[in-house]
């Protein structure tokens, strides 16, 4: 495999899709996590957990080993009870505190950046309101952990997770009125399985994301087929015959990022250096990760390889100056 976007961006595996049973089960958790911590093609990690005390410096010793830079993905505050904008105050501060509670754990983790999420969608009648109550929650977790870049991810509202925050736009609009507030450790993930889903093209969702993306995901999502297991938002991989997204998608989305600025294309494009200068703080680069299920017929491992050969194939596509845009073709 070439790895020429190597050059460009920093590249991640989430480690709980990769292993989704490690989604709700902290022993499939503590099993799985040194296997992905091994992948030596990476140097991020999107993960969480659900444990404190000796469980999880245990984890925090195994990232620090391991060298890559953890990304906290915090869990959705969509249960019942717990609603991060919802009118009932209780439900509020519940929401508040276990996401107190994930971000210390991020920053026990050594993570810089922590990915959060509203929840779930409102009344049209009640939408202005909740958004606002949104901001505030955002500032106060802004403000209360300036150590970490906190990104919210847009989702949809009304196929797969129904949240309250999502198209974009929408994000984006947040993201502002926090900062209006003077609280600049917050910015935007884009999550390239999800922009169908917010019945988006990538050209909407990344300029209305730009000034303000700070990490994404590369994946895909099943839209057309209810009956489909992973209908939704549920990330199947790539190629998946019901799924949005193959190759053909991710070279579209990448082309995307870097005709926004979010990444840069060549050697020493982090630094502006000429190539084979390039500067050996690699920390300064953007951060790209792969979210995706593995493949039925494939391991994990197997899995992996996959994604890595489209990744190659969709990075030379998206960089190829000499590809014209087939007519019709979405431009950014």
């Amino acid at each position: 495999m070439s790895q020429a976007w190597r050059h460009s961006f920093r590249l991640g595996i989430n480690h709980h899709l990769l292993f989704p049973a490690s989604l709700a089960n902290a022993e499939a958790h503590r099993a799985t996590l040194p296997e992905v911590l091994g992948y030596t093609e990476f140097e991020l990690v999107d993960m969480m957990s659900w444990e404190d005390g000796a469980a999880l410096e245990r984890q925090r010793r195994l990232v620090e080993t391991s060298g890559k830079e953890p990304i906290y993905n915090c869990p959705l505050m969509n249960a019942l009870g717990r609603n991060p904008h919802s009118p009932v105050e209780a439900e509020r501060e519940a929401a508040l505190a276990e996401m107190q509670s994930h971000l210390q754990r991020a920053k026990t983790l050594g993570a810089r950046k922590a990915v959060i999420a509203s929840g779930p969608n409102a009344p049209a009648s009640q939408r202005d309101r909740q958004t606002e109550l949104f901001v505030r929650y955002v500032a106060e977790l802004c403000g209360r952990h300036p150590e970490l870049t906190l990104m919210i991810e847009p989702f949809d509202s009304s196929i797969g997770k129904n949240l309250l925050i999502g198209p974009t736009h929408e994000a984006a609009d947040v993201v502002e009125r926090v900062r209006r507030l003077g609280l600049a450790n917050i910015g935007l993930l884009i999550d390239m399985g999800h922009v169908p889903l917010q019945g988006e093209t990538f050209g909407e969702a990344l300029r209305a994301a730009a000034p303000y993306i700070g990490h994404v995901h590369l994946g895909s999502c099943i839209m057309r087929d209810p009956a489909h297991p992973l209908y939704g938002d549920n990330h199947p991989p790539w190629g998946d015959p019901q799924g949005e997204n193959d190759v053909p998608e991710a070279s579209r989305f990448l082309r995307g990022l870097l005709e926004v600025g979010y990444l840069k294309d060549g050697p020493g494009a982090d630094t502006g250096q000429d190539a084979g200068h390039c500067s050996e703080d690699r920390t300064q680069l953007p951060t790209v990760t792969l979210e995706m299920r593995p493949y039925t017929d494939r391991t994990e491992r197997d899995s992996v390889e996959r994604f890595l050969e489209k990744l190659d194939d969709a990075w030379s596509q998206a960089t190829d100056t000499t590809i014209i845009a087939e007519p019709g073709g979405e431009p950014i």
